[in-house]
C-alpha cells in the first residue's frame, strides 16, 4: 500500500507541534510554573491591579501536556484539510510566536536565562512561515474549487 508523501503544510504543522512539544518540555523541566511569581510580579510593580500568582506544577504540566497532544493529534487532519482543523493550525500559527517572542523578550529584560528561551526562536520562525502556507494553501483550494 502506498502512502501519499506529507505535504508542505503538514510537515510545517507537525513541526510546530513537534517543536511546542519540545518548548513544553524546557518549560517544565526550568521551572516556568516557579518564573510566573517572578514575571507577574514585575507587572503587579507596575500595575497594582494586575494580579501575581503562582502556577501548580501538576496543572502547568497538564496543560501543556494537553496542548501538546491537541496539537499533534490534530495534525492529520490538518494534512486532509479539515475545516476546524485548519482553523487550529491559523491560531496555532498565530499564538506560538507570540508565545516565542514572550520568552525572548523575558530574556532580555531579565538579562538572562528564563525557562522557554532556548526553544523559543523555533517557535517565533515555524509560526509565520506556517501561516504563510496556510495563506498559500488556501489560495490553491479557493483556485481549484
Amino acid at each position: 500500500m502506498e502512502t501519499a508523501p506529507i505535504s508542505r503544510l503538514g510537515v510545517l504543522y507537525l513541526s510546530l507541534g513537534l517543536a511546542q512539544a519540545a518548548h513544553s518540555f524546557e518549560e517544565i523541566v526550568t521551572h516556568l510554573y516557579d518564573f510566573f511569581w517572578v514575571v507577574t510580579g514585575v507587572f503587579h510593580r507596575g500595575f497594582s491591579w494586575f494580579p501575581q500568582f503562582r502556577w501548580p506544577a501538576d496543572l502547568f504540566a497538564a496543560v501543556n501536556v494537553t496542548l501538546v497532544a491537541l496539537l499533534l493529534g490534530s495534525w492529520p487532519f490538518v494534512e486532509r484539510r479539515n475545516t476546524p482543523a485548519l482553523s487550529l493550525a491559523w491560531v496555532a500559527g498565530i499564538i506560538e510566536p507570540v508565545n516565542g517572542f514572550n520568552h525572548i523578550a523575558a530574556a532580555i529584560f531579565f538579562r538572562g536565562y528564563v525557562p522557554g528561551v532556548i526553544t523559543a526562536p523555533v517557535l517565533l520562525v515555524l509560526g509565520p512561515v506556517l501561516l504563510r502556507e496556510l495563506r498559500r494553501s488556501g489560495r490553491a483550494v479557493n483556485i481549484q474549487a
